[in-house]
């Protein structure tokens, strides 16, 4: 009688996987933090292991079986370890920022790109041209800045964050904080682009030209300044700003007549304002009842899909 040999093409996989693992990270083709991963996983060998034992002779193709159940548990379980230590705040790296503009600066072109940071910008209780700020984060996180002074005078100031690493060790995950402080006397062309974390824009006592905002995950606070645009007129829009998965709220002074076009996706909520300030116009738009005769106007796009618009007219200290 013939006897029938009887493979192990799991097992061989395995080893090959292995190997082609080792080989990668001899010659340093894989990043530090996946390999961290890795050994931190190793006791999924176990469960395929013991799924393969179990399932054998049970069901067709049970190697295939136990492979695709331990690699779906095992990216679970580092799914929820990432997610778990990405709420969390970092100080493992403190980073000054300080860029010194011109005195006769004409407009200041401020880029900000983010990542998984909190972010606050708000106006310097100082007077010179000056920009200033502190980032509180991961240590595989660093803002890199660069400054271009341009013939006119004007100046592109872009502050953007970076991560060190391709892939992040667990004990390195998580959220960061950058507050900025903007000079009062400056005219400002702020765009604002972040990927997760809420966004606070304190733009109040400053000289905002323009202001665009992208954040693709958590909700925006813009405080917009008593200040009438020099360089746009108010029949132009001065910009969008969006919250594409949270709530956006902005928050206008008295003395600010505003007219804003709303970018709700279809998402039903509705929004939320004083019908004594502004009124609600076809063509989903809010504008205050006194935009023709006011001495400051300004006009925006605000974009939440997702979440509420939410307009506030806070009251005067002497009101």
């Amino acid at each position: 009688m013939r006897l029938q040999r009887r493979t192990a093409p799991l097992l061989g996989l395995v080893c090959v996987i292995i190997s082609v693992t080792l080989m990668a990270q001899s010659i340093g083709a894989l990043p530090s933090g996946l390999i961290d991963l890795m050994l931190r996983g190793w006791p999924a060998l176990l469960v395929l292991g013991g799924l393969a034992v179990l399932l054998r002779d049970r069901f067709p193709l049970s190697g295939l079986i136990a492979l695709v159940v331990s690699v779906a548990l095992t990216a679970g379980i580092a799914y929820y370890a990432f997610d778990a230590r990405a709420q969390q705040q970092r100080s493992d790296n403190r980073q000054p920022i300080e860029q010194v503009l011109p005195a006769n600066i004409t407009l200041l072109r401020l880029r900000v790109q983010a990542l998984d940071t909190e972010v606050e910008l708000l106006r310097s209780l100082d007077a010179v041209p000056l920009v200033t700020g502190e980032f509180v984060g991961s240590s595989d996180n660093t803002f890199d800045v660069s400054y271009e002074l341009l013939p006119d005078d004007s100046v592109t100031l872009t502050i953007a964050e970076v991560r060190t690493s391709g892939f992040p060790f667990l004990e390195t995950v998580g959220r960061g904080a950058l507050q900025l402080e903007l000079p009062p006397g400056v005219p400002m062309d702020v765009e604002f682009v972040s990927e997760q974390g809420n966004i606070i824009l304190n733009l109040s006592g400053t000289a905002l030209e323009r202001l665009n905002v992208n954040a693709r995950g958590g909700d925006v606070i813009v405080t917009l300044p008593s200040y009438q645009p020099l360089f746009t007129g108010d029949v132009n829009t001065l910009g969008t700003i969006e919250a594409q998965n949270g709530d956006l709220t902005i928050r206008v002074p008295e003395d600010v007549a505003g007219r804003f076009e709303l970018n709700r996706g279809g998402s039903g909520v509705v929004p939320q304002f004083n019908p004594d300030v502004y009124n609600y116009l076809q063509g989903d738009v809010l504008e205050a009842r006194l935009i023709d005769i006011a001495d400051i106007a300004v006009r925006y796009t605000l974009t939440a899909p997702r979440g509420l618009i939410r307009l506030d007219v806070p009251e005067s200290p002497s009101g």
